[in-house]
């Protein structure tokens, strides 16, 4: 798509588009535009390849409107982007992406069915856990662990899979190696470089770290 034909493909925002979200338009190769918002960044400099899994290649690849869950290893934030192609005699020539935190998921856009219960395993068996019972997720050498008041127990599913599982408003990856159930986090402590050290509410009073990738996303969702 050449520049020249942005300002039509900004005519289209209002078709798929509301206040408050972030927006990008692509060629078919690269990002041509970009426009944050103040929900959600997910940090696309004008010129950027458009990378394999988010919104936008999938829309260009299937040549229609999508509405797509993207997990954070794409960006290093999770969203919804909703996506546009621009056809012209056949031919996609471009595609615009609305791009919302999933919280602030638009009603019309499908919603990836979310689990309410995991299965933590320890050496008696099965437990079949609530997600209010787990405090933090925890992977170590491919391993997953559902954290608990009461104990730690294993989980077969990886941190990527449970991303798509989990619901966003209640389990917020905070870094590559853990989630957090938001209602169970008791203090955030400043750490180095701009990071954090949540203090969890288990009896350990654990501290779980917020690294540099989740960091501006993890502030944007609690608003501090």
């Amino acid at each position: 798509m050449e520049n020249s034909l942005v300002p039509e493909v900004l005519q289209m925002i209002g078709e798929v588009v509301p206040d408050g979200v972030s927006i990008a338009i692509s060629d078919g190769a690269h990002y041509l535009y970009y426009q944050p918002s103040s929900i959600i960044d997910l940090k696309i400099t004008p010129g950027d390849s458009v990378p394999v899994g988010s919104a936008t290649y999938k829309a260009l690849q299937e040549m229609g409107k999508v509405a797509h869950y993207v997990e954070s290893r794409v960006f290093g934030v999770a969203y919804y982007g909703l996506s546009l192609p621009l056809v012209s005699h056949g031919q996609v020539m471009g595609c615009i992406t609305a791009i919302y935190a999933p919280q602030a998921l638009p009603m019309a856009a499908p919603q990836e069915p979310r689990v309410t219960v995991l299965i933590g395993k320890d050496e008696n068996g099965w437990l079949p856990l609530s997600l209010s019972e787990i405090v933090y997720i925890s992977s170590n050498e491919g391993r997953t662990l559902l954290h608990t008041a009461t104990g730690a127990y294993a989980n077969k599913f990886s941190m990527a899979e449970l991303e798509g599982m989990l619901p966003p408003t209640q389990f917020v990856r905070c870094h590559r190696s853990y989630f957090v159930n938001m209602e169970a986090i008791g203090f955030i402590h400043p750490h180095f470089h701009s990071t954090f050290l949540l203090e969890m509410k288990d009896k350990q009073k654990t501290r779980v770290p917020v690294s540099q990738t989740y960091s501006s996303s993890f502030r944007q969702l609690l608003g501090f």
